[in-house]
C-alpha cells in the first residue's frame, strides 16, 4: 500500500479495502444522479460506502479480477469491452507499484476511459510521477483526501491519497479541488 511503511502486511494483488473516509470528500464533485461502474470492485466496500453518501448514484456494473465478496463478477478490467448503462467509473485500482511506471493504475485508467470518465483514487503523488504525462490532458479534476486509515483502525497511512477524475474527452487542464 505504501512506500513509507515497508512493515506493512502484504496482501495479495495490493487489496486494501476502500474506507469510508476516503469516499466523503468527493460526493459533492460526483453528477446528482449516474448509473455507475466498480471494476475493481474487491469486497464491495466503495459501493457501500457510495450508496450510503450518494444515494442518487447506482452502481450497475461490480467486478474484479479475484472478487471478495457477493454480487461481485469475476473480470479483469482489460476484458471489458463495453458499458452502455454506465455512466462513469469509481474505482479503487491497484495503486502503481515501484519499478511500474505507473502500472497497473495507469494501464486500468487509459483502459477505462476508453468507455466512460473515471474517478479513481490514488496516492497523491501520482500527478508528480513522469508517468502521469501519459495521461495530463485526459485528467479534468483532482481532489485531495489526505490520509485515511487503510487498516480500519482509526491510524492515518503515511500516504496522502487523492480522487482522480479522467475522461477522455476533456479538453481543458486539471482543476485541483478545495477540500471541503
Amino acid at each position: 500500500m505504501s512506500k513509507r511503511t515497508p512493515g506493512l502486511p502484504q496482501r495479495p494483488r495490493g487489496f486494501w479495502p476502500t474506507p469510508r473516509e476516503a469516499v466523503v470528500p468527493l460526493i459533492p464533485y460526483l453528477p446528482p444522479r449516474a448509473r455507475y461502474g466498480e471494476p475493481c470492485a474487491g469486497d464491495g466496500a466503495l459501493i457501500r460506502h457510495l450508496r450510503d453518501l450518494w444515494p442518487a448514484g447506482r452502481c450497475v456494473w461490480a467486478s474484479d479480477l479475484e472478487p471478495q465478496g457477493p454480487g461481485i463478477e469475476t473480470m479483469a478490467v482489460a476484458d471489458i469491452k463495453a458499458a452502455d448503462d454506465v455512466d462513469l467509473w469509481l474505482t479503487n485500482v491497484p495503486w502503481p507499484v515501484t519499478g511500474g511506471k505507473g502500472d497497473p493504475a495507469l494501464s486500468i485508467i487509459k483502459h477505462l476511459i476508453g468507455i466512460a470518465p473515471a474517478w479513481v483514487l490514488l496516492p497523491w503523488d501520482f500527478a508528480a510521477n513522469g508517468y502521469f504525462g501519459r495521461l495530463i490532458g485526459q485528467c479534468s479534476d483532482i481532489v485531495p483526501i489526505g490520509r485515511v486509515s487503510w487498516l480500519g483502525n482509526g491510524t492515518p497511512g503515511k500516504d496522502n491519497a487523492a480522487w482522480y477524475r479522467f475522461d477522455a474527452q476533456n479538453r481543458f487542464p486539471a482543476v485541483v479541488r478545495a477540500r471541503s
